[in-house]
């Protein structure tokens, strides 16, 4: 063979007959234009996977496709299989491999097969390391503080070492940054329900409550925070919601189960939706939830006016 662009690296491909990408066939629907360095690469690489060849060369070969492609599934199992074969449960090795894979990462923010292939490492690491992953999804969540993988990832890495003792002041900081952060509302849930389910400790759900609250006031139309205030009364108060939390929403909701032909400017229609949910878990006050769902359809939410129709016919039934 020829010398390939590869051969330009330190390892050597001159004994590696590519295969080819496409089929050729002149009566191909569509026709790729695949540049030179892509075809070699790809063509270098999937004759490697072919003949299942775990070796330095190969993991380097992945590396390059990789890199054309960042989300090739195929070319990321195969260098796990790769990094398992050569370096098994070698601590050093498996550190330099996440080195590899923090670079990757932080040029490739949206890309999901990163953090299964993180969590397979992690598994495969005889000495994995809490504090080690951290930076890398500091680094991320500093960059987009919504990214649902890096999240998601977290959420595995926190489960996987059983470590929650900073989460909650972490999904603080976040909310903290921004209210609206659904992801940090989420993870805060998360922790609770792994933490300390099926009740956590009074005091601790007391500060909860009353935290939630607080972010509510500072911004009454969003609903993540009403979301995980109902959650915390669904999931650790056998969904009973006391009087002051009833209270609590009413001052958001001035005049709104007044007559519907005055509708009034209320601070928040997921207090609203809040109360709909609190009065329909009794039969003495559905009546109130019906107004409160006619409410919604009718005036402050009517773009999701077939689904409030439907609780109100849910209550009915």
């Amino acid at each position: 063979m020829t010398e390939t662009l590869f051969d330009n690296g330190p390892f050597q491909y001159s004994d590696i007959q590519p295969l080819p990408i496409s089929s050729g066939d002149k009566d191909e629907l569509c026709q790729i234009l695949y540049d030179d360095e892509y075809k070699e690469v790809m063509g270098i690489t999937r004759a490697l996977l072919e003949k299942s060849e775990f070796s330095e060369r190969a993991l380097h070969a992945t590396s390059q496709a990789i890199q054309l492609v960042p989300a090739f599934y195929t070319m990321w199992n195969y260098r796990f299989q790769i990094v398992r074969k050569l370096y098994g449960a070698d601590p050093a090795k498996l550190n330099d491999e996440l080195d590899w894979l923090d670079q990757f990462t932080l040029n490739n923010p949206k890309n999901y097969q990163i953090w299964s292939y993180r969590q397979a490492l992690l598994k495969l690491h005889p000495s994995p390391q809490f504090l080690r992953e951290l930076p890398i999804l500091q680094a991320m969540l500093d960059e987009d503080t919504k990214n649902y993988h890096v999240w998601s990832y977290r959420r595995s890495c926190v489960f996987f070492f059983q470590n929650f003792d900073h989460e909650l002041q972490f999904a603080s900081d976040l909310i903290t940054r921004d209210v609206y952060n659904n992801s940090a509302w989420c993870h805060r849930m998360f922790v609770l329900k792994s933490q300390f389910k099926p009740t956590p400790p009074t005091e601790l759900l007391k500060t909860e409550i009353h935290y939630t609250k607080t972010q509510i006031e500072l911004a009454p139309q969003n609903i993540s925070s009403w979301n995980y205030l109902q959650g915390l009364y669904q999931e650790f108060l056998d969904n009973k919601f006391d009087a002051e939390v009833v209270d609590f929403a009413l001052t958001f909701t001035s005049g709104a189960f007044d007559s519907l032909e005055k509708p009034s400017q209320i601070l928040s229609s997921y207090a609203l939706e809040f109360l709909a949910h609190v009065y329909g878990q009794s039969k003495d006050t559905s009546d109130k939830a019906c107004r409160a769902y006619r409410a919604l359809s009718e005036i402050y939410d009517p773009i999701r006016k077939n689904f409030w129709n439907f609780k109100i016919r849910s209550l009915t039934t």
